[in-house]
């Protein structure tokens, strides 16, 4: 008998990859990074006013930001038992 009882395990319920769920992180952090840098340049050389400083305050913050959310990793979710027949109860005869 397995560890979730006599029920299949659905491939669906499988965690993603680790090198897969690394992969999304680090793109994340890149996407944020080269927002930064666009708000830098844009801070530096065509903007003025309130709006350069709204852009340098983006270049100071998102540093920051990207790397708490490259490193939160997953959200965990509680481990549910996988079924097949759409989550109805199943009875036992006693």
């Amino acid at each position: 008998m397995s560890a979730q009882g006599d029920q299949p395990v659905l491939v669906t319920t499988a965690p993603v990859s680790p090198a897969e769920e690394r992969r999304r992180r680090e793109r994340r952090y890149l996407i944020t990074m080269g927002v930064r840098v666009v708000a830098f340049v844009l801070a530096v050389f065509l903007l003025t006013g309130w709006i350069r400083v709204v852009a340098i305050v983006l270049a100071l913050v998102l540093p920051w930001v990207a790397v708490i959310v490259a490193n939160a990793g997953p959200m965990r979710q509680p481990p549910e038992r996988p079924s097949l027949f759409g989550g109805e109860k199943r009875r036992e005869l006693t």
